[in-house]
């Protein structure tokens, strides 16, 4: 694991999007564990033919995800890692915690942000996603607002999602609310770095940072 470590002080130092500065490593919610910075870019949309950056997103995750993904996609270039998506699905599939910040750059109420979710979750195979899951998924939004600079803390493990609110610069130790539902936090995620994917440059990034581990 020496060699993996030194990997990660070389290659997951802390990244900065659009001002935001994204640790190399953070505490998974609930735990001392250290996720480490896999990779970081902008959401946009171009309306009316200019470019609006909405969040910048942080891609997180365990630093043992690397020997795992090794024996599959070591040697690849970058382009073979992203072509069909190789490095993205077994990233979803790996069974190793995965956080994901999004620090918005414009404000946007939890209604807003959440219905969006929940409308790109429809658009991908979610077999298993009970409608209380998705009930309970709004509800946890309903009540916040996002002004710019706040962040949302996503965390995904094998069984559940956990959502954590960050008002402060401090990143929160625990999650404020849990939804035990493995088949949401697996099409939460894949929206985010899924094949179509909201930032094509967050998943570059990851993409480019693993590479050199890989």
């Amino acid at each position: 694991m020496t060699d993996a470590v030194e990997n990660k002080q070389v290659e997951f130092g802390a990244l900065e999007v659009e001002g935001i500065k994204f640790a190399p490593s953070v505490a998974a919610l609930g735990s001392t564990k250290q996720l480490v910075l896999g990779g970081a870019g902008f959401r946009g949309l171009e309306i009316s033919g200019n470019l609006v950056k909405f969040t910048a997103i942080g891609i997180y995750v365990d630093e043992a995800i690397i020997p795992h993904l090794s024996p599959k996609l070591h040697g690849k270039s970058i382009e073979e890692l992203c072509n069909n998506e190789l490095l993205f699905e077994e990233v979803l599939a790996a069974p190793f915690e995965k956080l994901v910040r999004v620090v918005f750059l414009l404000p946007l109420t939890g209604p807003q942000y959440s219905e969006k979710v929940v409308e790109r979750m429809g658009l991908l195979p979610n077999p298993g996603i009970k409608e209380e899951s998705t009930k309970q998924f709004l509800e946890i939004f309903k009540p916040e607002n996002f002004p710019p600079r706040t962040s949302l803390i996503c965390s995904f493990t094998e069984e559940a999602l956990k959502v954590a609110f960050m008002k402060t610069d401090d990143f929160p130790e625990d999650a404020d609310a849990v939804i035990e539902d493995k088949w949401l936090a697996r099409a939460f995620l894949a929206s985010i770095i899924g094949k179509d994917g909201v930032s094509p440059l967050a998943k570059l990034s990851f993409a480019e940072r693993m590479s050199r581990c890989l």
